[in-house]
């Protein structure tokens, strides 16, 4: 999603996630750090990302801008992080191409805060029939040649994984969704 079509597609929701992440916060899909410039100065970012020439790219743009994070090579499946080590954890674009989503946002519940926030921007499978029938349709293709599932029912997951959901705003026909929740209170 770092196209000039893709920034258009996610135009304004970069920035709401990161007015949502607070104190030491968790982000799962950095990439190559689109998301940095949208926490505020309070924050303290932990992203980690399974591409390590992304993070390359994170790296310097964090430098550049003076910004200082902490970028691990890390699966979402299995994060290396203690229980309950993290304020906020937000996942950017990137259930769409891990293998066990479930898992991935289970193992994001573990490392969270009990009522740490949640946050999910993600394309998924659209709540307009329509159009998810011609997901379905596509979605072998777009695994087969990008590793990419675009027909994910990701609300489902997470809260399948424990998240507590308080908010899901769609967009784009619905193939987009900013799912908003809370770990549970309690283990």
């Amino acid at each position: 999603m770092s196209s000039g079509l893709g920034a258009w597609m996610v135009r304004g929701r970069r920035e709401k996630v990161g007015e949502m992440m607070t104190g030491r916060a968790l982000d799962v899909g950095f990439g190559t750090g689109l998301s940095l410039p949208h926490y505020t100065s309070d924050v303290e970012v932990v992203g980690i990302d399974a591409s390590p020439n992304m993070l390359a790219i994170a790296r310097d743009a964090a430098a550049r801008s003076g910004r200082s994070v902490e970028l691990l090579v890390m699966d979402a499946e299995n994060l290396a992080f203690p229980d309950a080590s993290f304020d906020s954890v937000a996942f950017n674009l990137c259930l769409c191409t891990i293998p066990n989503p479930e898992r991935a946002v289970r193992e994001g519940v573990r490392v969270a805060r009990p009522g740490a926030r949640m946050v999910f921007l993600e394309h998924v499978r659209s709540n307009l029939l329509p159009i998810a029938l011609v997901q379905d349709v596509m979605n072998p293709v777009l695994v087969a040649l990008q590793e990419d599932h675009f027909n994910r029912r990701t609300a489902d997951v997470v809260r399948r994984a424990g998240v507590q959901i308080e908010s899901v705003d769609r967009w784009f026909a619905g193939i987009f969704n900013l799912i908003v929740g809370r770990a549970p209170a309690s283990s």
